[in-house]
């Protein structure tokens, strides 16, 4: 990528006015070879230069070839490599493994401001896990589409392939049987995996979550995760972000995590499994807490039937209360109790998830997917999944700017489906 962008802007340099463009590099011997890259390409354009229109182009000559940098006075641009592109305003700029940078926020603080509304910006890097800046970046461009993510797994390189046999595959690496690729292809993959064992998943991904992972601390079995087949789904022509997997449903459960409205915030999720534990449709987004009750009467309306949990959280009285405008008002989960003040009983429509119940909670899912009782999972969800960790202290949670609501309303759902005798509907 980042020699592409060495000869297409080398390029951009010679054919149009007053362009200010900069390649950083994130340490000093690599800014040295991709000025290296630069020069080779100028230095290979020949003297004349045919146009489209058959006219002829001199080549220009640079006022001054420094160690970093290439000027050109006739049309006022000029192309560098650098550390940074502090007092520089840059009209493009091509970002090196930005997850290397120790000094990444600063660096994009400072560089992000200067640019034009319409200056072209790329950033390419390997992983280097989830403990940084580009991690970072990468998930918030998820929500708010100001960066366009693109990622190119090596085995799509024509060359990557073994000439050796195809040998067993372990189980952690068992996964790439599910891509398109060749059995040489599979082979180097393995081969790669015994030089360098965990490593691999950030070298050589075969899908962008991958390439965070760090395996040794997930709280899921990594390779049973890698192994569930990508579902098939339609989508509800209003909630874009509602999945369909299976057609209308009775006996299934629905389970319901309110979030605040905001894009900064948590998602709103719902889950919808049936007693066998396959997944029938999936919610997961931002949306207002009551206009929440709408996606689930869109479901209830599209005939998907049984009890509805809903987590008790800072917004769930919203939830709660506008499901009274529904029919489905009687599928709500409720509980029995008895008050100790008046020694009355009063019901509860939902559910609360405490420090005592989440690790039983978690421990029961974790078990789930690990003797494949759950093989159906939403591949939104699965990306929580991967970026769940055991943190210092041993507790299970989502790692920094990640998300674990999807992991909760999920195991909430396969919990309450394992103890039936608590479900008690009007």
């Amino acid at each position: 990528m980042t020699t592409y962008k060495c000869i297409s802007w080398i390029d951009r340099c010679l054919f149009y006015w007053n362009q200010n463009i900069i390649i950083t590099a994130h340490k000093q011997e690599k800014q040295k070879e991709i000025f290296t890259k630069v020069k080779y390409a100028f230095d290979q354009i020949p003297a004349e230069i045919l146009l489209s229109d058959w006219t002829v182009r001199q080549k220009p000559i640079p006022k001054y070839d420094s160690v970093n940098e290439l000027y050109f006075p006739k049309n006022n641009s000029r192309i560098k490599v650098s550390l940074d592109s502090r007092s520089w305003t840059a009209t493009s700029i091509h970002i090196t493994e930005l997850a290397f940078r120790s000094d990444a926020r600063s660096m994009m603080t400072w560089t992000l401001p200067s640019l034009p509304q319409e200056a072209p910006i790329t950033i390419e890097t390997t992983a280097n896990w989830v403990w940084n800046y580009f991690y970072e970046l990468r998930k918030k461009s998820e929500d708010t589409l100001s960066f366009y993510t693109f990622f190119l797994p090596r085995y799509e390189e024509e060359a990557y392939f073994s000439k050796n046999k195809l040998e067993v595959l372990p189980d952690q690496i068992a996964h790439i049987n599910n891509l398109q690729i060749s059995e040489g292809q599979k082979q180097r993959y393995k081969e790669q995996y015994d030089l360098l064992w965990r490593e691999v998943f950030q070298e050589y991904p075969s899908f962008p979550e991958e390439a965070f992972l760090a395996t040794w601390d997930c709280v899921f079995d990594v390779a049973k995760l890698k192994a569930l087949d990508e579902l098939k789904y339609t989508t509800h022509s209003r909630y874009k972000k509602l999945r369909i997997y299976k057609k209308y449903s009775w006996h299934c459960y629905f389970w319901v995590d309110t979030a605040w409205w905001s894009i900064e915030w948590d998602y709103s999720t719902i889950s919808i499994r049936n007693a066998n534990l396959e997944l029938i449709a999936a919610y997961y987004w931002h949306i207002e807490p009551d206009n929440l009750c709408d996606v689930i009467d869109v479901l209830v309306k599209m005939w998907y039937r049984g009890t509805i949990w809903i987590e008790r959280n800072n917004t769930w009285i919203a939830t709660i209360s506008n499901a009274k405008k529904y029919s489905r008002y009687h599928m709500l989960y409720r509980e029995k109790t008895v008050d100790k003040i008046t020694n009355k009983k009063t019901k509860k429509y939902w559910r609360v998830t405490t420090s005592k119940t989440r690790p039983l909670m978690i421990a029961d899912y974790e078990e789930a997917i690990r003797n494949e009782k759950i093989i159906e999972m939403d591949e939104r969800f699965k990306k929580e999944c991967f970026t769940f960790y055991y943190n210092e202290k041993n507790r299970p949670e989502a790692i920094s700017w990640s998300h674990d609501d999807w992991i909760i309303a999920d195991a909430i759902c396969v919990q309450m489906l394992q103890q039936p005798k608590y479900i008690e509907l009007m």
